[in-house]
């Protein structure tokens, strides 16, 4: 897959910041056209799923970090894709793809009809179809919006009606999800038997979307690493050598204990409008993703890795 030229990058960086300044109205054909031009081709429609990579005796794992789409930055997501496809055996989104911005019951800054987003999103997940040959996606706290707010204000019977029409789902990324062979929503089930939407395991590794935040650095990722060990009997997790935390749009890595390595993953979307208010608070987001490789389900903590857009001159400079 060809690279975006710098004309390319700029000039969706330029178009990234119109976003405030009126309402997005963007169709599916739209969105598909702008990607088009972000990564210089010309083909029309979906592929199909990315052909299996050659069998190697490792596995390596590429993890797409928070994308909040339509609300991602597009050059770096287009870059992500040119870097990754050919690379990766395996694409793992760690919650968030979508925003669910019409859907928030917090203040909105934007004007994006809900329509409009899920053509980003329903783009989104074609092109990492057609990039790598098996997607994982977590659920993250966004992607649940729709099905809490139906929960919220709508009878069970009302639920139950829609699940029977949906094919039994209440979320668009699964509904989306199930249009393409290779892209998988995963869970983890508990010793009870509940199935816990925002965290799966992959061999000795977890990878997790917990709605946890703090202005301290580290400080996320060692209140998980206490509530693994504390929960570890009655959630069924392994004994963990890796774990990778979304959510909190924080790039970090800190080798722990004997032999565990803790990663917050970055995120690849835009600084939106609630960040930039007088309630000010937290540390500024850091734009990347990660990768890491297995052999038979045991991570080399020494092929962990980080490419963060923030220190690209690419992507910063002017």
């Amino acid at each position: 897959m060809p690279q975006p030229d710098d004309a390319i990058l700029a000039e969706l960086a330029a178009h990234a910041k119109g976003y405030g300044d009126e309402p997005l109205r963007l169709s599916f054909e739209d969105a598909w056209r702008r990607w088009q031009k972000s990564i210089g081709m010309a083909r029309q429609r979906y592929k199909g799923p990315a052909k299996a990579r050659k069998p190697r005796d490792r596995t390596r794992y590429v993890v797409l970090p928070d994308l909040h789409a339509p609300f991602h930055e597009e050059a770096m997501f287009a870059d992500f894709i040119a870097r990754e496809s050919q690379r990766a055996d395996e694409c793992v989104c760690i919650g968030d793809l979508g925003d669910a911005y019409a859907l928030s019951r917090f203040l909105q800054y934007e004007s994006v009809p809900y329509r409009d987003e899920w053509a980003q999103v329903t783009l989104v997940i074609q092109v990492l179809s057609e990039s790598f040959p098996k997607v994982r996606v977590i659920l993250g706290n966004h992607d649940m919006r729709l099905e809490k707010q139906l929960r919220a204000h709508v009878t069970r019977d009302m639920v139950d009606a829609i699940e029977c029409l949906t094919g039994g789902v209440l979320d668009p990324i699964r509904a989306i999800a199930k249009r393409f062979p290779n892209v998988e929503v995963v869970s983890h089930a508990t010793k009870s038997g509940h199935l816990v939407w925002w965290f799966t395991t992959i061999g000795d590794a977890i990878l997790l979307h917990a709605e946890k935040y703090s202005k301290v650095p580290g400080s996320v990722l060692r209140s998980i690493d206490d509530w693994i060990d504390d929960n570890r009997l009655h959630m069924q997790i392994p004994d963990v050598k890796l774990v990778l935390q979304g959510h909190t749009h924080q790039m970090a890595m800190i080798p722990w204990r004997a032999d565990r390595l803790l990663v917050e993953v970055g995120c690849l979307c835009q600084t939106q409008g609630y960040m930039t208010g007088p309630r000010i608070g937290g540390r500024p987001q850091k734009r990347g993703y990660v990768w890491f490789e297995q052999r038979d389900g045991v991570t080399d903590l020494n092929s962990v890795g980080m490419h963060c857009y923030d220190f690209d001159t690419r992507f910063t400079s002017g």
